[in-house]
């Protein structure tokens, strides 16, 4: 029975994100794996979870499997479940260990995010709500106070059916009163004033090989925008293309460049695209505004790259573990925070995998005023993991009180409010364009400002407090 429960709370925690989608899902998944490690024998915790983790992690990272094999998604699994272990050492027959299971949740997510090859936060539970009632509270600190407060929502329900009120109750209170602050200390929504057109062109085929040949997504995108410009009756401020949708160098091919060029030139704006650049030989993966008359005049290149994607840590383990590990050339990182300049706009440029740095997310939205996440979901076929991405963003246009557009070769484009708001999304997989305007936010929201300062209170003051409570109590009167 309590191995099914176990499974139970793993399903559950999975389905509060894409395809299914149910916020609610994760307080409850929580709330009974919190009821299942009451268990004394710690094998058993160890077990439930083992089992927690896998149901959990299982399917929500069965698009890894997409075109490389099960053996890559196993072992991304297994060490996913394996960060979660921690949670057997701390049984919940103790209040104390009650107490502390939200700072425990979320520095496991912490750890999770940083380790190893600079972490794999996929799967961080508030990445599932920004549909719930108190998602706003992302703005305040950023996505690890928003599921710390989903683990002690969790913490509430679980003291609510042992009928342990007086436990409870300054759990909800406690939601209810940064539910409110968040609220209100929201900036008031701008204008949307600021036009641009999105283009998700599209790939000649879905997989690895999406790019295969040479300046095919590029012509796609190209044809796309053109019959864009030439029949839309008022130009936008900017052209937005995705991740390696410059699929050759523009630098070293002539025509790819003169194309460019001309298409700027000609309708006498200013686009962002993403393309690959040759860096002797290896690759970088960037972002230029390519501006009308002037060409490139800002560069930006992908500083977090995606581990086993652009680059291979342990090559020779690797290559024994998925044949595709071989074709992997690895790509160059870039050093420096670049920030895309359009009229009033200043743009900053967030590459796919960059999605999951809390850091590197907070340095580039605090020096700009709207931020667009190019990515290229082609690799992944018709799997969730664009959905899933796109529950991300939302979570970061609430954090960072921005808009964000996100923009894909294939899967799913959209627009979001800085309250997470989803105005505009392509289909997934189609070939289209969003053209629609955003309004642009210099206030910086406080999880920007103190972000990391906050992390590390949520996971250092709760034991730290208890801890200095358990020696007054020792203390002997005076």
């Amino acid at each position: 029975m309590v191995i099914a429960l176990s499974l139970v709370s793993g399903l559950l925690a999975y389905a509060s994100f894409a395809p299914i989608g149910y916020w609610w899902c994760a307080p409850f998944s929580l709330a009974l794996l919190v009821h299942l490690l009451t268990e004394p024998s710690l094998k058993r915790r160890a077990l439930i979870v083992f089992v927690f983790g896998a149901s959990f992690f299982g399917p929500l990272l069965a698009w890894s499997n997409t075109y490389v094999g099960d053996v890559p998604w196993l072992i991304l699994t297994l060490l996913q479940i394996a960060m979660l272990l921690p949670l057997s050492l701390m049984p919940m027959t103790k209040p104390v260990n009650l107490l502390l299971f939200p700072s425990i949740w979320v520095a496991i997510e912490f750890f999770r995010g940083h380790f190893p090859f600079s972490g794999f936060g996929w799967g961080r539970i508030a990445f599932s709500q920004a549909l719930a009632p108190y998602a706003l509270t992302a703005g305040i600190g950023g996505a690890p106070f928003l599921s710390f407060l989903v683990a002690s929502l969790a913490l509430g329900i679980y003291f609510t059916f042992k009928l342990r009120v007086k436990m409870a109750a300054p759990l909800f209170i406690f939601i209810l009163v940064f539910t409110t602050i968040s609220v209100r200390t929201f900036p008031a929504m701008p204008k949307r004033d600021f036009s641009f057109a999105a283009v998700q062109g599209g790939v000649p085929s879905l997989g690895l090989d999406f790019n295969a040949r040479a300046t095919a997504v590029f012509s796609n995108h190209f044809r796309a925008s053109l019959d864009y410009l030439t029949n839309v009756k008022i130009k936008p401020d900017v052209v937005l293309w995705p991740e390696n949708s410059v699929d050759v160098d523009p630098f070293y091919n002539i025509a790819v460049r003169d194309q460019l060029d001309s298409l700027v030139d000609q309708f006498n704006t200013p686009f962002i695209v993403g393309a690959v650049l040759q860096h002797g030989s290896n690759f970088q993966n960037a972002s230029i505004l390519w501006e009308p008359h002037r060409g490139a005049t800002s560069i930006y290149i992908k500083r977090h790259l995606t581990p086993f994607g652009e680059y291979i840590p342990l090559r020779a383990i690797a290559q024994v573990i998925s044949p595709y590990a071989k074709d992997v050339v690895d790509f160059l990182p870039g050093s420096k925070i670049v920030i895309h300049v359009v009229g009033r706009a200043k743009i900053a440029p967030i590459i796919c995998f960059e999605l999951l740095d809390d850091a590197s997310g907070r340095a580039m939205t605090s020096a700009s005023n709207l931020f667009v996440v190019q990515t290229n979901s082609a690799t992944f076929g018709n799997s969730p993991e664009s959905a899933q991405q796109l529950g991300i963003t939302r979570i970061r246009a609430i954090e960072h009180w921005r808009y964000a557009i996100s923009i894909s070769t294939s899967g799913i484009s959209a627009i979001i409010d800085p309250k997470g708001r989803v105005s505009d999304r392509t289909g997934e997989n189609e070939s289209a364009i969003i053209h629609s305007a955003v309004g642009l936010i210099d206030s910086r929201s406080p999880a920007d400002r103190y972000g990391s300062q906050i992390e590390f209170i949520l996971i250092l003051f709760p034991p730290i407090l208890v801890s200095l409570r358990g020696r007054r109590g020792k203390d002997p009167s005076p």
